[in-house]
C-alpha cells in the first residue's frame, strides 16, 4: 500500500500547504518574503533528470507473447516510477516552486502521459494473451489517473484554494482517485506477484 498512501498524502499535503499560503497575515508575510530568495534557490538547486528509456512500441494488429507482455508491463510501470519520484522533488516543495521548476513538472508530466498512449496503445492495438487483457487495462488506468491528478492539480485544486471552495477539494479527490486507489493497487500486486514480473513501481 506504500505507493498509493504516498501519493493522497502529496496531493493533500500540497493543498493544505496552499490553503495556509493564503491565510498568513502580514507579518507572515513579510517573514516569507524574507526567507523568498533562499527557498526558492533551494527549490531551483533540486536536480531533475528526465529518463529517456520511454515506452515504446510501433506494433499493430501483431499477436504479443507472454514474454513479451511481461517485458512491456515492466518497461511502461518502471518508466512511470522514474518520472514518478522526479516530480515529488518538485511536488513536496511546490508552494515555493520557482517558475522553471513548474516547467520542470510539466516536461516530466508531458513525458508520463506519452509513456501512457504509447502502453495503451500497444494494448489496445495488439493481441495480447487473454489472461493479460485485463489486467494490463487495470495496470494503464492506476499509472494514467496518478498523472492525470497531477496534471489538473494547478488549475482544478489551485483554483479552489484561490477561490476559498476548500469544500470541492473532496470531490476532485473522489474523481480523480476512482482508479487509483488502494483496492486496485492490491489487484495489480497480486497479477504481478503471479505473473513475476518485477517492477519497482510500488517501491518507495
Amino acid at each position: 500500500m506504500k505507493r498509493f498512501t504516498l501519493y493522497l498524502l502529496m496531493a493533500f499535503t500540497i493543498v493544505l500547504m496552499s490553503a495556509c499560503s493564503h491565510d498568513t497575515t502580514p507579518n507572515e508575510e513579510s517573514n516569507e518574503e524574507s526567507n523568498k530568495e533562499s527557498k526558492e534557490k533551494s527549490v531551483s538547486n533540486v536536480p531533475v533528470k528526465i529518463p529517456d528509456d520511454i515506452f515504446v512500441s510501433n506494433k499493430k494488429n501483431e499477436n504479443i507473447s507472454e514474454d513479451e507482455m511481461k517485458a512491456s508491463i515492466k518497461k511502461y510501470m518502471d518508466y512511470s516510477h522514474v518520472l514518478d519520484k522526479e516530480m515529488e522533488k518538485i511536488v513536496y516543495l511546490y508552494e515555493n516552486a520557482t517558475e522553471s521548476d513548474k516547467e520542470k513538472l510539466h516536461k516530466l508530466i508531458d513525458e508520463g502521459e506519452k509513456n501512457d498512449a504509447n502502453f495503451n496503445d500497444f494494448i489496445s492495438h495488439n493481441n495480447i494473451p487473454d489472461d493479460y487483457k485485463e489486467p494490463s487495462k487495470t495496470i494503464y488506468e492506476f499509472v494514467s489517473s496518478i498523472r492525470e491528478t497531477l496534471t489538473q492539480f494547478e488549475d482544478e485544486v489551485a483554483g479552489m484554494v484561490e477561490n476559498g471552495s476548500l469544500s470541492d477539494i473532496s470531490n476532485f479527490a473522489s474523481e480523480h482517485f476512482t482508479k487509483a486507489n488502494g483496492r486496485q493497487q492490491l489487484k495489480i500486486e497480486k497479477f504481478l506477484d503471479m505473473k513475476n514480473i518485477k517492477t519497482t513501481y510500488f517501491d518507495e
